[in-house]
């Protein structure tokens, strides 16, 4: 690690070394497609809260700083108070809530205890294929379940006038803000490594 310069991609020798380094390189896929389900989450407790709210403020500042506080106060929770949140909102999808319980174990093991769980598994091939499998599944579960929550809530955002493709011009600007991303121009709320 010393010889290599910070931010360098290491060079592998070997099988074992190439294969560890997948082990690695898909459990922070798993975690960032957890992570990417825990921000819909979010959005979506938002969605069916906050924007019902939107009338009720005297002013557009007014409502500014309450969907800030609202997504801030999200955002500081952790997947089971999340779910929890969820739980409270009565036209929430049983069907959805039923699958985010049923996946919080998995993300559990992710954020807490991945590698001990796996300690034995790690120090051989098999197992480090078994590892790789677990992940590449539960990556695959995280982002099913964050595309059908988006689903879901896709039609109360049109109520408030929150469309699809008003979503996918958000997104295509952050696209274009990724490209002009540098460490020089990172700005002090979380837009940093």
């Amino acid at each position: 690690m010393d010889e290599y310069p910070p931010g360098s991609i290491w060079p592998v020798s070997d099988f074992e070394n190439a294969q560890t380094r997948e082990v690695y390189s898909r459990y922070g896929l798993a975690m960032y497609m957890a992570q990417v389900l825990e921000h819909g989450m979010v959005n979506a407790a938002i969605v069916m809260q906050t924007l019902r709210l939107l009338r009720t403020h005297p002013d557009e500042a007014s409502w500014h700083r309450a969907y800030d506080e609202a997504y801030e106060k999200g955002l500081g929770k952790t997947y089971g108070n999340m779910l929890r949140a969820l739980e409270g909102i009565a036209d929430f999808s049983p069907e959805l809530l039923a699958r985010l319980r049923d996946l919080k174990e998995d993300r559990d093991i992710l954020a807490h205890r991945f590698f001990r769980q796996n300690d034995l598994a790690f120090m051989n091939q098999d197992g480090r294929k078994a590892m790789i499998i677990w992940c590449e599944e539960r990556v695959e579960k995280f982002k099913a379940l964050s595309d059908d929550l988006d689903d879901f809530i896709a039609p109360i955002q049109e109520r408030y006038g929150i469309s699809r493709e008003w979503v996918e011009r958000a997104y295509q600007q952050s696209l274009e803000d990724a490209k002009n991303w540098s460490p020089n121009n990172a700005t002090s709320d979380g837009d940093h490594p």
